[in-house]
């Protein structure tokens, strides 16, 4: 086409009727006359998903869950063209209704990523997903007797796991993943390899932390390596983290105590696994702790996080003074 060439090397249409291939040629040529005609004209209509992809990855340097995330969004948007992605998530989030807003939203962040550093490579306009409102998190705190009857309503091999859930501020991953060899009984220390902020911490121990630590210590053997928590298989728990879909191995006995709890002192609570380390922050913040010492033992990144204890803070001081 004028002095512009473009070299299509020889490869197979994978057609077997003369008719197909000869419309296969014809569409190729069509296309390769348009790209060097309008050579930045939009071609988010031709662009796939996958090609998109290929580009991100070339710039992008992934962490494991990143990769698996896109390892289980794959199946929902192969070879779709980007015209056609809203179409995919809208289908992929009805097949997925149980996931909470959060957890979509990582994934809508993913796909947007990998549309967006494909932009100007490959001459498309993104249609992005747009993430969905996550509601602000209401403070929780339990009161005390609630916190120890709840306690209580674990099963045995439970028990252990959510007192330190409790009274550490770990997240559940931190807790479930711990290792003997990070665990400094003689110091009250723990030392935790893997946060959810990327950087390590080393912690002081709640003194029930250490007493529930070190009975559950003698009671195994005294172990200087391997997992602390062991599941009712003698296998560790599973790191959610490392699959991509997040999710609780230790859910199911955190349900069946929350029903406990109702049945034998008819107290009725909505409380996630997670809300442990919300009840753990506030009760922290109530105790008089300031919120930069809240943030290195719970290994938050920003104060940011922290700012929705602000206000309970406030409130508790108020009634303090009004004690006397």
């Amino acid at each position: 086409m004028g002095k512009d060439s473009v070299e299509v090397k020889e490869h197979s249409t994978g057609f077997t009727s003369l008719k197909d291939a000869r419309e296969y040629a014809c569409k190729l040529e069509s296309d390769i006359r348009e790209s060097l005609l309008h050579p930045n004209a939009d071609k988010s209509s031709k662009v796939t998903f996958d090609e998109c992809l290929t580009v991100y990855l070339n710039k992008k340097r992934l962490k494991k869950a990143e990769l698996l995330r896109i390892k289980y969004l794959l199946p929902y948007f192969e070879g779709c063209k980007v015209t056609e992605i809203k179409d995919k998530w809208n289908r992929f989030c009805s097949l997925k209704q149980g996931l909470a807003v959060a957890s979509l939203n990582r994934y809508a962040t993913i796909v947007n990523s990998i549309l967006n550093s494909a932009k100007d490579d490959l001459n498309i306009t993104p249609q992005t997903i747009k993430l969905e409102r996550v509601k602000n998190e209401v403070v929780f705190c339990l009161t005390d007797k609630t916190r120890s009857l709840l306690l209580n309503c674990y099963s045995e091999h439970a028990k252990p796991i959510f007192i330190v859930y409790a009274y550490q501020g770990l997240r559940e991953q931190e807790n479930l993943q711990l290792q003997w060899e990070d665990v400094d009984l003689k110091n009250k220390r723990l030392f935790i390899r893997i946060s959810k902020n990327g950087e390590p911490r080393q912690i002081p121990m709640h003194n029930k932390v250490w007493w529930t630590l070190a009975r559950h210590w003698i009671k195994s053997g005294k172990p200087t390596t391997g997992h602390v928590w062991l599941n009712k298989n003698k296998k560790p728990y599973t790191d959610t983290r490392n699959t991509g879909m997040g999710g609780s191995p230790i859910r199911k006995a955190h349900i069946n105590a929350i029903a406990r709890l109702k049945r034998d002192y008819s107290i009725s609570i909505k409380m996630r696994c997670h809300d442990w380390r919300h009840d753990w922050a506030s009760r922290m913040v109530m105790a008089g702790v300031d919120l930069i010492t809240i943030q290195k033992i719970g290994g938050w990144k920003s104060l940011d996080m922290l700012k929705r204890y602000s206000a309970l803070s406030a409130q508790h001081e108020i009634q303090a003074i009004n004690k006397i």
